[in-house]
């Protein structure tokens, strides 16, 4: 059970927030409400007596680090430069700690550069001391991994793996000479060093299939891990380092055909292969049917070796993401997190002894965290309440880090203690500026969709509720995402949470749809037939979410609009093209607009059948143009690496050759969320309040 002990100061200021009436329909400002610091990666050390984890603070992106106190700021990054902080990774003797600065590369090989700055900044590898000073530069790339010794350190440069000495105190940290490991052909990714160092396994992607490759550094031999025609990944080691398993997927039809109909394919399996031969055998398969598709979690591990023999993974057989486990040596499958509901982040304890995990088995809209045994057992849930926690990372003497946040509290790091007690870790102090009284609870509610499927959304109703409002209906990104009654574990999540209490703050009542295609509600919703590109059917939700507002008696119905991002772009312009006649004005922020052109862009001319290629069509906006009458604001950076940004270009010159009114914001080198923390401001205040001023 989750029971907070906090420390004085921020007690302090939790009990007069609590002591202070709620406020009135008080208006804040946009900056006011973004103003609160997003904390994301929680690393604790090998040890687990050291925790790190990153922070963005109105586009200042920094380190914080805790050992035993209050965690401070590690890095010394003052500027809203664009340049995204990831991946810290805590050297074994917790005297340093390496991380990665800067954005990947697009298809042109270009990193980020949102700030138009002449000299284009790269993506590169630094190390920090513990006690903090100037960071130091290990080189060009991302995915640090230090040796076990802690005397290496290796990382990648576009798909080629680099290493460098690495000698740190507790006061200072040097790099040697940057040099390239081996060359290969294919393009690495996620470098695992094994128990004892001698060894480190890599996924080597190529094109339409894939290995496990194993480096021996004593050898300076390269051991591919029982090769196959198909697409292998997610090595893990043994805990004696003699194995790695790993998961094997089938590879890529050159016609793309699974991508329509995925169940074609033969079902994964788990694989075990010798580190140092290579030979490998089948450990388990997954049954035909449900669950014949991997679907993996968001950790960074999606299989877990402990040191008991048992190997967990997880597996969608009952139509819900489980963890289950099996011998290493072979057996049956054992189911470990029985219920209606999915776990989403999983980790294992230092001890290597138990699961723990992210879950929303048994309060379907949040996130809680919970533990369990990898022989299996009663799993012991962690929190609960109406607060969500997320990201656990096990620390020493049975503690666990966490994030938790609720619907006024912004996201901040915990440390559970194995009596149960909660204490904050500390971290970047929340604005006096944000507005925690201001903001409304939103209700959770229920309703069903055109054709009766039972959807689950938040709704936000202005305090105090007088009279009739607007209404708008948020449409999320993904399609795969299910937003949460408070703050959001992903930043750009989090940044829309924050603008749907902006628009209630202004007046107008707002619907978030967690519509078909989302995550967390089980397999067939995740999977709904015919959706996006197949027919856009998550589009009736949409429907339906109007419906219920317009029924409402503090709705006008003929106030209503629509905004969204990204995929919610996508279905906030299928609302306008479709259903001027119901929203009244929108907002499409890098939306796709044409489901056809935009298969040819990211699969090539081979994607689909013309009947295919027609249905992609008629799901897209541009097919309802002739029907489009409402205005629109529409925006979009041009260096998106999600949506081509000739979705918006096409979009914007038909719209203003038919006279739609077209409110236009672009931003040159901008990325599809806005890295610059000025830009993500900019569009949403001139798009919330162009929105209001139409509703």
């Amino acid at each position: 059970m989750l029971r907070i002990a906090l420390r004085a100061p921020m007690l302090a200021v939790l009990l007069a927030l609590a002591a202070a009436p709620a406020l009135a329909a008080a208006p804040f400002s946009m900056d006011d409400i973004l103003s609160a610091p997003f904390v994301d990666d929680v690393t604790a050390s090998p040890a687990g007596t050291m925790l790190v984890f990153t922070a963005d603070e109105r586009g200042r992106r920094n380190l914080y680090l805790d050992r035993g106190g209050r965690a401070r700021r590690l890095t010394d990054y003052t500027r809203d430069d664009g340049q995204d902080l990831s991946q810290p990774r805590i050297a074994p003797n917790e005297n340093a700690v390496a991380y990665v600065r800067g954005g990947g590369s697009n298809d042109r090989a270009e990193y980020p550069n949102p700030r138009n700055l002449p000299d284009p900044p790269r993506q590169n590898v630094w190390v920090i001391a513990a006690t903090g000073g100037k960071p130091v530069r290990v080189g060009e790339g991302d995915s640090p991994a230090i040796s076990p010794s802690g005397a290496s350190i290796v990382w990648l440069l576009r798909g080629q793996p680099m290493i460098a000495a690495l000698r740190a105190t507790r006061g200072a940290v040097s790099i040697g000479k940057a040099k390239r490991l081996f060359t290969i052909r294919g393009d690495l990714g996620d470098p695992r060093w094994s128990p004892d160092g001698r060894r480190i396994a890599f996924t080597d992607s190529r094109g339409n299939h894939g290995y496990v490759v194993i480096y021996s550094l004593a050898r300076t031999t390269l051991t591919y891990a029982a090769p196959n025609f198909a697409n292998d990944s997610y090595a893990v080691w043994s805990p004696d380092g003699a194995q790695v398993a790993f998961v094997r997927q089938p590879g890529l039809r050159e016609d793309f055909s699974a991508y329509a109909d995925p169940t074609i394919e033969a079902p994964w399996s788990i694989w075990v292969a010798d580190a140092a031969t290579g030979t490998g055998h089948q450990l388990f398969t997954a049954d035909a049917g449900m669950g014949s598709v991997y679907y993996e979690t968001d950790s960074r591990s999606q299989l877990f070796w402990s040191k008991n023999g048992y190997i967990a993974f997880p597996w969608e057989k009952d139509g819900w993401r489980h963890l289950y486990a099996i011998r290493a040596t072979g057996g049956a499958a054992r189911l470990l997190t029985p219920g209606d509901g999915e776990t989403e982040t999983v980790t294992q304890t230092l001890d290597g002894a138990r699961l723990v995990y992210t879950t929303n088995i048994g309060d379907i809209d949040r996130r809680h965290i919970a533990s369990v045994p990898f022989a299996g057992g009663a799993p012991v849930q962690l929190t609960h309440g109406p607060h969500s926690q997320w990201q656990p990372s096990p620390m020493a003497g049975g503690a666990l880090a966490f994030v938790d946040a609720d619907y006024s509290h912004p996201p901040a790091v915990f440390v559970r203690g194995a009596s149960g007690s909660v204490a904050a870790a500390g971290g970047p102090e929340v604005p006096r500026s944000f507005p925690a009284r201001a903001v409304v609870e939103p209700q959770l509610v229920t309703f069903h969709s055109i054709d009766g499927l039972l959807l689950h959304a938040q709704l936000f109703v202005p305090n105090p509720d007088a009279g009739t409002h607007c209404a708008i209906i948020f449409d999320h990104g993904g399609s795969q995402r299910q937003m949460l009654p408070g703050f959001h574990y992903m930043e750009a999540y989090t940044n829309l949470y924050e603008s749907n209490q902006y628009y209630t703050n202004h007046g107008c009542v707002v619907l978030s749809i967690n519509y078909r295609s989302g995550i967390m509600y089980g397999h067939d919703f995740r999977e709904a037939k015919n959706y996006g590109y197949l027919g856009g059917s998550e589009y009736q939700d949409v429907l339906a979410g109007a419906k219920y507002l317009q029924a409402r008696s503090d709705v006008d119905a003929k106030r209503l609009g629509i905004y969204g991002l990204s995929y919610g772009g996508y279905l906030t312009a299928l609302g306008l093209a479709r259903n001027s006649d119901i929203f009244k004005a929108g907002v499409d922020m890098a939306g796709v607009h044409n489901w056809a052109t935009l298969l040819d862009h990211d699969y090539g001319s081979k994607q689909g059948t013309p009947q295919q290629r027609k249905v992609a069509y008629d799901a897209s906006p541009v097919a309802a143009i002739d029907t489009w009458r409402s205005p629109v604001f529409l925006s979009q950076g041009d260096d998106d690496r999600n949506v081509a940004f000739s979705q918006g270009v096409d979009l914007a010159t038909r719209l203003r050759a038919k006279g739609v009114d077209v409110r236009e914001l672009v931003f040159p080198n901008e990325t599809h969320e806005n890295l610059v923390y000025a830009h993500m401001l900019e569009l949403y205040s001139r798009s919330a309040d162009w929105l209001l001023k139409k509703l």
